[in-house]
């Protein structure tokens, strides 16, 4: 099954205000993009455009030449964003996604994926929020992890064991 990394609004704004554990989050995120990269898996970058005041990639992340970029107006990466076609244009199947607002951005993703026909790979150790409402970061992260793993065509597993082939 083809296999594409998605990395989701990994921008400077959100990471400064949405990632409590960046310390941790951005070297499994880099480790990610830099497997796929060696594998030759297409690499995909969201940048959510309601990100202010900077949302830029981080510059940790350099997208190259090739890698998609896209930039839909809202942190859904399939809401009026040519995702979709840019990924069955690749013959790709399966995505593994990874990076910021586990509950937002993440969720939405990965829940409207197997609509657009795709199977999804969530890195669980590869997604990150701020505390909420109550609940810390962890408690959001491991939420959103059990809640997305009891939908179909959904797998959540750690990075270390992340298969793109």
């Amino acid at each position: 099954m083809t296999a594409a990394l998605l990395v989701v609004a990994m921008q400077v704004s959100l990471i400064e205000t949405e990632a409590p554990n960046a310390d941790t989050l951005m070297p499994v995120v880099v480790g990610l993009v830099e497997r796929a990269r060696r594998e030759g898996v297409p690499v995909v970058w969201v940048a959510d455009q309601s990100v202010v005041p900077d949302p830029q990639i981080h510059p940790v992340f350099k997208p190259r030449p090739g890698e998609a970029v896209l930039k839909p107006p809202t942190c859904d990466a399939f809401r009026d964003s040519t995702l979709a076609g840019a990924l069955g244009g690749r013959a790709v199947e399966r995505l593994v996604v990874c990076g910021l607002r586990s509950e937002r951005c993440i969720a939405r993703t990965v829940r409207q994926a197997p609509d657009f026909g795709f199977a999804v790979t969530l890195v669980q150790d590869g997604h990150s929020t701020r505390d909420r409402e109550g609940e810390s970061h962890r408690e959001v992260i491991a939420r959103v992890n059990a809640e997305l793993a009891a939908r179909d065509a959904v797998e959540v597993v750690e990075a270390g064991v992340v298969d793109f082939s």
